[in-house]
C-alpha cells in the first residue's frame, strides 16, 4: 500500500469512460455503486480480483445534488465505520443514508406491496438501491429491463419515476388494506366459530330445532321450554311432597311441621348472611394489619434517613454535578460556591431538612396511630359476627333435628317417585346451564358481527377516495412519456445508422399493478433477438433519463451504463459512436442541465461535446 490516491472526474452531460478490456472501468464504477449505500463490507467482495479490499481503505465521491455539493465516503478498514456512510464526515448507516439521498433527490418514500397487496405480507419500503437497479446498468446484466429484479419491484420502480407510487400506494391505500384484512380474518374467525359452536351445541337442541342449527332463535326457544319443564318437574316434586306428608303424618303434627320448615328457611337466611359479614370484616381485618406493617417499616426507614443526615450533613460538594470538574472555592463566603447564589441564614438551611423529616415521622405515627384502633374496633366486630354466627348455625341445626323424622317418614313414601324427579330435574337443570353458556357465546359472535360492521363502515369511504384517486391517475399519459423517449431514442439510431431498428415502435401499457413493454403486438423479449435486445435496453435508459426535468416525475438525472465488452457482435468502439450520440444530443437541451451520462467502451474517439475519461493500465492476473 502506497498511501497515493488514485481518482476521476466526471462532468455534468455525457461522459465517457473509456480504455482497453482490464483496465479498470467496472472496478470503478463498482466502488461508485458501493459509494452510493451498498450493504456490503467492502466494494470488491464479490470481485476475482484478490487483494483489492486490502490495496484500497476508503473510497469517496464528491456529488452534487440540486446545486449542493456533498463529500459522500466509505471506509471498509476503520474499526466501527464498516456499513456505514460517511457524508461529509457525518457517519450514516447505509439505509440512513438512502433516506437522506432519497430526500435530496426529492424522491418519495414509499411501500409497496410484494404481490398480492391483500396477502396479509408487510410492504417493504421502495430504497434507494431498488431505484439504482434502473439508473446504473451493470455490465453483467443485459439480458432484461433490470436483471435479477421481480416484477413487483420493477413496476414499483417504474410507477416512482413516473410520479404514480406516492398517489397509488398512499397511506389512504394502505389503511384500506390494512381494515381488509382485520375484516377479512374477522370474517373467517366467525365461521369458523359459528362452525364449531354449531358441532358442539347442535346435541343440545330439540329435533325440531336442531334443523337449523345454532342460533338466537333457536336458543331462545330451547332455553324457554327447559325453564317450563323445570317449573313442571319443581311442581311436580311439590305435589308429591304433599302427597307424602298427608299420608305419613298426623294431622295434629302437619302445623308444627310446618312452623318447623319456616323456621329452618329463615335460620338458613340468617346463618348464611352472617358467614357473609364475618368473612368481610376479616377480610378488612387482614388489610388494615398489613396497612400497619407497611406504616411501622415506613417510620423505620425515616429512622435512618434522619441517622444518615446527621452523618452526611457536614460533606461538601468537591465536584460539579454537571462536568465533572473540581470546584474552585467561591471568594464571596455568604454566597453558595456551586450556583454562586447569595446564601440565607444558616439556621434556616440546617433546619430545613430535619423540619421536614420530623414533619414526615410525625404524619407516618399519626397514621400509625389511627391504625391501631381501627384494628381494635375490627377485632370487636370480628368477635361479635363470629358469635352471631355461631348462635344462627345452632339454630338451624336444632330445628333440622327436629325435622329429621317427619323428613324420614315422608322420605318412606315418596322416596322413589321424589328421586326419579330430582333426577329429571337435574338433567333439565344442567341442560339449561348449558344452553345459558351456548347463548353467551353467541354474544361473542353477534360482537365479531358489530366489529365486522364497524371496520365495512370504515372501509367503505375509504375505497371510495382510493377508487376517485386512481381514477384521477392518467395512466396512458406518464406510460407515454416514457414511451416517447424510448422512441426517440430508436428513432435517433436510425438517423445515425438507417435501418438500424427495422422494428415497430415500442409500447407500453402501465397499469396499477402491472407494466408491460411491447414492440408492435409482440412482448419485447419474444419480438427481439441479441443485438436489438442491447439498441431496447440502451432505449430504456435513454427514456428514463428524458423523464428527468418533466414535473411531477422522480428520475433523478444520472444513467451510468457500463456496456459489454460487445455490442452489435462487435467490440465497442469507435463505430459504435452512434449508440452515445443520442443521449449527447439529449443532455445538450438546457432543460437537461445538470444531468450526467457515464458510459463505458473501448475507445469512443471522435465524439463531440463529451468529456473523456481515459484508463490505459491493462491489469494481467
Amino acid at each position: 500500500m502506497t498511501g497515493n490516491v488514485e481518482h476521476l472526474t466526471f462532468e455534468f452531460g455525457v461522459n465517457v469512460f473509456v480504455g482497453r478490456p482490464n483496465t479498470g472501468k467496472t472496478m470503478w464504477l463498482q466502488t461508485l455503486d458501493f459509494l452510493l449505500g451498498d450493504t456490503g463490507a467492502n466494494p470488491y467482495e464479490q470481485s476475482d480480483a484478490e487483494g483489492l479490499a486490502e490495496k484500497y481503505e476508503a473510497a469517496s465521491a464528491t456529488i452534487c445534488i440540486g446545486g449542493q455539493t456533498f463529500r459522500i465516503e466509505r471506509r471498509w478498514r476503520e474499526a466501527g465505520s464498516k456499513g456505514k456512510v460517511f457524508v461529509d464526515d457525518e457517519g450514516m448507516l447505509a439505509k440512513e443514508f438512502q433516506h437522506w439521498l432519497m430526500e435530496k433527490l426529492g424522491i418519495p418514500l414509499v411501500n409497496f406491496p410484494k404481490g398480492n397487496p391483500m396477502s396479509g405480507q408487510t410492504w417493504p419500503e421502495l430504497s434507494f438501491r431498488t431505484l439504482l437497479r434502473h439508473i446504473f446498468r451493470q455490465q453483467r446484466f443485459w439480458s432484461d429491463l433490470v436483471d435479477k429484479q421481480t416484477d413487483n419491484e420493477k413496476h414499483a420502480s417504474l410507477l416512482l419515476f413516473l410520479g404514480l407510487a406516492e398517489r397509488i400506494y398512499s397511506n389512504d391505500y394502505g389503511k384500506l388494506v390494512e381494515l381488509k384484512l382485520k375484516s377479512m380474518r374477522l370474517r373467517a374467525r366467525r365461521e369458523q366459530y359459528n362452525e364449531t359452536l354449531n358441532d358442539l351445541a347442535v346435541d343440545l337442541l330439540d329435533s325440531e330445532d336442531a334443523t337449523f342449527g345454532v342460533n338466537e332463535t333457536t336458543v331462545t326457544a330451547a332455553l324457554k321450554r327447559l325453564q317450563n319443564e323445570i317449573e313442571r318437574l319443581q311442581t311436580r316434586k311439590l305435589e308429591v311432597l304433599t302427597a307424602a306428608s298427608d299420608a305419613s303424618l298426623p294431622a295434629s303434627e302437619r302445623s308444627r311441621i310446618a312452623e318447623l320448615g319456616h323456621g329452618r328457611a329463615a335460620a338458613l337466611e340468617e346463618a348464611t348472611e352472617a358467614r357473609q359479614k364475618l368473612l368481610a370484616t376479616e377480610d378488612r381485618l387482614a388489610e388494615v394489619r398489613r396497612y400497619r406493617a407497611d406504616l411501622a417499616a415506613e417510620i423505620e426507614r425515616m429512622a435512618r434517613v434522619a441517622d444518615a443526615s446527621e452523618l452526611l450533613a457536614d460533606l461538601k460538594v468537591t465536584h460539579c454535578p454537571a462536568c465533572d470538574q473540581g470546584i474552585i472555592p467561591y471568594q464571596k463566603p455568604d454566597h453558595c460556591f456551586v450556583c454562586h447564589q447569595h446564601l440565607p441564614e444558616e439556621p434556616e438551611i440546617a433546619g430545613l431538612g430535619e423540619v421536614r423529616l420530623q414533619f414526615e415521622q410525625d404524619r407516618l405515627k399519626a397514621e400509625l396511630l389511627e391504625a391501631e384502633e381501627l384494628i381494635v374496633i375490627l377485632e370487636r366486630d370480628v368477635d361479635k359476627q363470629t358469635m352471631a354466627y355461631r348462635n344462627a348455625d345452632e339454630t338451624l341445626r336444632t330445628i333440622e333435628v327436629e325435622l329429621a323424622p317427619a323428613r324420614r317418614a315422608v322420605a318412606a313414601v315418596a322416596q322413589t317417585e321424589v328421586s326419579a324427579v330430582d333426577v329429571a330435574l337435574g338433567k333439565a337443570a344442567e341442560r339449561q346451564r348449558q344452553m345459558s353458556r351456548v347463548a353467551a357465546a353467541l354474544e361473542l359472535g353477534n360482537n365479531l358481527t358489530n366489529q365486522i360492521q364497524a371496520l365495512e363502515d370504515e372501509i367503505k369511504p375509504l375505497q371510495e377516495k382510493v377508487d376517485e384517486a386512481n381514477r384521477s391517475i392518467d395512466f396512458s399519459a406518464a406510460a407515454q412519456k416514457l414511451e416517447e423517449g424510448m422512441n426517440a431514442y430508436l428513432d435517433a439510431l436510425n438517423v445515425q445508422r438507417p435501418d438500424t431498428w427495422k422494428h415497430n415502435m415500442v409500447e407500453i401499457d402501465i397499469s396499477k399493478s402491472s407494466t408491460s413493454f411491447r414492440v408492435g403486438r409482440k412482448r419485447w423479449r419474444g419480438a427481439l433477438g441479441g443485438t436489438d435486445t442491447l439498441y431496447f435496453l440502451m432505449a430504456y435508459q435513454y427514456g428514463l433519463l428524458s423523464l428527468s426535468p418533466i414535473s411531477g416525475m422522480h428520475y433523478p438525472g444520472l444513467a451510468i451504463i457500463d456496456v459489454p465488452g460487445e455490442f452489435s457482435g462487435e467490440e465497442v468502439k469507435d463505430s459504435e459512436n452512434f449508440i452515445v450520440q443520442p443521449f449527447i444530443d439529449l443532455l445538450a437541451q438546457e432543460a437537461f442541465e445538470g444531468a450526467q451520462l457515464i458510459i463505458t467502451g473501448a475507445s469512443f474517439t471522435g465524439l463531440q461535446s463529451v468529456h473523456v475519461q481515459r484508463l490505459t493500465y491493462v491489469h494481467v492476473a
